[in-house]
């Protein structure tokens, strides 16, 4: 990821692209949710002015300075009260989530008896109120002066003392109570109490509630802490001051990039991604055994200048933005995000991520076939009107959010963009690998849908087996579009064949069958997936259409199909409409899949009352009322008897030409089966 976000950053600087830089220790608060609010503390003198909820959006803008042990001017303090007792707790709950104003505030006052700022917190406290301040001071001197952290900083002053703040909290969490408005009580709820876990130790367990300092000056000067000119004010000087004490150091080391620096030991940057989590650029830690290899630690396994360090950061700043999303970046899954990002970069993007995965259009979801084309068209007209923006190729990776610690890049690519449109033309034309269905229509699926269908298995129910079990990553459907080997397909064409058993046995009853069939039930989507995905799979392992539907296999689906057609016409006309669960073609699908041969010679005793019964009734055939577009009934009328017979008998002298003494089906010949089992019957005028 650094080589290539060292690229981008160099691409960006010549572009006079900025992206924002921030100070590695000066984080994005905690997001701000109705549950876990962020707290303005206002302080004038020796006193709390006010208390107020930061309005979520604004959140997202607002940093603190500092580490794990503490931070300013935000920083995550406690609630002032810990209940255990589960009727307190109730009480409580109740009170936070009830519309009235109604409130007992002596009865809340008596629950104010165990303090939840222990001995543990208190020195968390003084962390943030007195030492990261005095190192603040510190930093912010001479060119790196910021004078609104410098007044905050004495404002915060007398409430060094856990004590001094917990007092006036608690003072001014009353006085909101008083005022009896919805909002108010919630607020000074939230500030009281933390309900605690009975079992645990109170040290342990007091939760958190995060909070910003600001006072009324800062107020009155419009640079309140809580708000995006202090945070970017604040940042420009701790940047600074970074700079000023680093260039004090002798630069006489390379780094990987050929840059002269002066060795530092300190965590790569950090960026909040918009995408839902936050990355460290690289982590290594010396206790990893492959580190000791080489006999070079932490930063010195890949040495990096501090100006390069500050590129890559403001580089994969500007890619991971939420203005860029569904540009050059798109979530993947709740802990993975796509990047994409051409070699030439211009003002006004377009999308590179639009035809990797579906994305919502109003009422409608985009098309794989719309996007390929945009983009082509894209391309054309930049190489005809700007081809010195020409891009010659597209970045592509994806971060995995691993744990709190770590973050992984799952997938990487570089494409020539000439190729992406070769291979999405490709790509269209693997999904057309397909004969007519009764479905009406047949989508191609995106790259990054693809493990979706993969992942797959079925009931015969028709119902989806689990949503837990996922072997196939989201990024295979990338690898499929840049080519995979052939043992790679033969493995998904395995998952796929696993998968569609019953699927087969389910979508059967649907397809093939007049009475059944409703184009509203929510199974054919899958259904459609995993058609286009076995006649994609097929595609790339050289078997097209124009030669399957001519082959043993197929064939044999299609005379399954027949077979259900005609028993289901028969139980119909003659058994007065009670159809069996399985129909004759059904009940063989899995056994013809394993003993091809000797099914069919099953199958053609088993039809011989279904075809004399057809030859002397061959105007017979299904008829069902049903709602047109217009929601009038109208009737609708099945196939006859006639063709049917006459279907059956033109596939059977197919079959005829092509029978092999096959054993067993691989998985290319289940795969060509199943798709002649739910594939439409040749259209041939009807034979009376």
């Amino acid at each position: 990821m650094i080589n290539e976000l060292y690229q981008l950053s160099t691409t960006l600087s010549k572009m006079a692209i900025v992206g924002e830089q921030w100070h590695r220790e000066y984080k994005l608060i905690p997001n701000i949710k109705e549950n876990a609010p962020c707290v303005r503390i206002v302080l004038l003198g020796d006193k709390v002015s006010r208390l107020d909820s930061v309005n979520a959006d604004l959140g997202h803008e607002l940093r603190k300075y500092g580490n794990n042990q503490g931070t300013f001017p935000a920083m995550n303090l406690a609630p002032l009260y810990r209940i255990t007792d589960a009727e307190r707790a109730q009480k409580i709950s109740q009170l936070l989530k009830a519309d009235s104003n109604e409130i007992d505030i002596q009865q809340i006052k008596k629950w104010c008896d165990c303090s939840n700022w222990g001995a543990k917190f208190s020195r968390k406290y003084k962390n943030s109120m007195q030492k990261i301040p005095e190192k603040l001071q510190q930093m912010l001197q001479g060119e790196a002066v910021y004078e609104p952290a410098l007044h905050l900083i004495r404002a915060a002053r007398p409430f060094v003392e856990p004590e001094a703040l917990h007092a006036e909290l608690e003072r001014v969490a009353f006085d909101a109570l008083e005022r009896r408005e919805k909002e108010d009580i919630v607020l000074a709820l939230q500030i009281l109490f933390y309900i605690g876990k009975g079992e645990k130790s109170p040290e342990d367990d007091y939760g958190s509630l995060s909070v910003i300092l600001d006072c009324n000056e800062l107020e009155d000067d419009g640079v309140s802490s809580a708000t995006k000119e202090f945070t970017k004010g604040l940042n420009y000087a701790l940047l600074k001051a970074d700079a000023t004490e680093k260039g004090r150091a002798k630069a006489n080391e390379q780094d990987a990039f050929g840059v002269m620096f002066a060795p530092l030991e300190e965590p790569m940057p950090t960026v909040k991604l918009a995408g839902g989590f936050e990355v460290s650029l690289r982590t290594m830690f010396k206790g990893q055994p492959c580190q000791s290899r080489y006999g070079r630690f932490e930063n010195a396994t890949y040495p990096i200048a501090p100006e390069v360090r500050s590129g890559i950061q403001a580089a994969l700043t500007w890619l991971s933005s939420a203005k860029m999303k569904n540009k050059t970046w798109v979530n993947t899954d709740k802990n993975e995000i796509l990047f994409a990002y051409p070699s030439h970069l211009i003002e006004n993007l377009p999308s590179f991520t639009a035809f990797f995965k579906v994305t919502d259009k109003g009422e409608q979801k985009s098309r794989f076939e719309s996007e390929a084309k945009a983009f082509s068209e894209y391309l054309t007209k930049t190489k005809t009107v700007d081809p010195e923006n020409y891009p010659e190729n597209i970045q592509i990776f994806i971060l995995r959010k691993l744990d709190k610690a770590r973050t992984k890049v799952i997938y990487t690519h570089c494409a020539a963009v000439d190729d992406i449109v070769q291979n999405s033309t490709e790509w269209q034309r693997a999904s057309k690998n397909l004969p007519e269905f009764s479905i009406r229509f047949l989508w191609t699926p995106f790259p990054l849908g693809v493990a979706d269908i993969l992942n797959r298995s079925w009931k015969q129910d028709g119902t989806q087996a689990t949503d837990k079990f996922k072997p196939v990553p989201v990024y295979h459907g990338m690898e499929l579009l840049f080519g995979v080997p052939k043992p790679v397909l033969e493995k998904d064409l395995h998952f796929m064949i696993e998968h569609c058993t019953n699927m087969a046995l389910y979508a059967g009853g649907i397809l093939n069958s007049v009475i059944q069939y409703n184009a509203a039930n929510a199974f054919i989507p899958k259904l459609q997936d995993a058609l286009v995905m076995i006649g994609m799979i097929l595609y790339w392992l050289g078997s097209r259409k124009e030669d399957y539907m001519n082959e043993y296999p197929y064939l044999l689906g299609q005379i399954l199909k027949v077979s259900d057609s005609l028993h289901e016409l028969y139980c119909y006309e003659v058994r007065d409409g009670q159809i069996p669960p399985q129909l004759v073609g059904s009940s063989m699908y899995v056994a013809a899949s394993e003993l091809p041969a000797q099914t069919l010679a099953q199958l053609a005793t088993r039809m011989i009352p279904y075809i004399t019964w057809a030859k002397a009734n061959r105007e017979a055939c299904i008829i069902r009322k049903l709602k047109n577009r217009q929601d009038e009934e109208a009737k609708y009328f099945g196939p006859s008897a006639g063709y049917l017979l006459y279907v059956y008998e033109q596939i059977a002298g197919a079959l005829l030409s092509v029978l092999k003494d096959k054993q067993r089906f691989n998985d290319y010949e289940k795969a060509q089966m199943f798709i002649g089992y739910l594939a439409a019957l040749p259209k041939k005028e009807k034979v009376n």
